[in-house]
This record gives C-alpha cells, structure tokens and sequence, in this order.
C-alpha cells in the first residue's frame, strides 16, 4: 500500500490499472493520485466481495454492468491485464468471470475485440 495525494491509502497494482489513477513518480512508484477517479468507481460495490468501497473497474464487455476490485479480480483468476491503445496511452482491460472464460474461448481464434469503454 502507499499513500496518496489526497491522504488515503492505495494498492500499486491499482494505481497502475485503474484507469485515471496516476504516479507522480512511476520509478520510484510514488505519488499516487486519484484526483480523477469518477466518483461512480468508488460508489460501485465490487460483485465479488460484495463490499462497497475502494475503486472498482467494470467489466471490459460493453453491455456488462458488473464490478470489481481489481485485487479481488486477481484472486478469482480474472482476466485483467493492460494493452497498449491506438490513439493513446494503455487500455484497461478486465472481464467478470462470465466474460472471462468467453475471453479465454474465443482469444485463441482472435474473435474478441477490445474497445475501450468512454
């Protein structure tokens, strides 16, 4: 855990895959901002644990509306990784476990697209 700017406390893993958190200092990992985590992630509750707090990513699946920590999603063998964008920086991809193990089915025949969500 590390300390944020704004006096809370956040996991390295989540301040590199969730999306609008950034590190000052990403050698040396310090400086965890969270200045512009809509207030939605940390409002969700995460599906897997059932407890509301902490930052949530939603399912990467456009229609899907599950949410999870990204620690929990790690512990349940979830597909979370990031992937570099076209147009900018990375892509935060992460599926429940129903779109996981869809992911894992059709990522062999190349026919999942990933489109980050706006």
């Amino acid at each position: 855990m590390k300390p944020t700017k704004d006096g809370r406390l956040a996991h390295i893993t989540c301040s590199l895959f969730v999306p609008e958190v950034y590190l000052e200092d990403p050698e040396g990992r310090e400086g965890v901002c969270c200045s512009e985590i809509p207030s939605k992630r940390w409002e969700d509750g995460c599906y897997l644990c059932k407890i509301r707090g902490g930052c949530v990513i939603e399912c990467s699946e456009m229609k899907c509306e599950l949410a999870f920590h990204f620690t929990c999603g790690l512990k349940e063998d979830l597909c979370v990784e990031c992937r570099e964008g076209k147009k900018s920086g990375g892509i935060v991809v992460g599926f429940c476990d129903e779109h996981t193990k869809l992911w894992e089915r059709q990522q062999e025949s190349g026919k999942y697209k990933i489109v980050a969500r706006n």
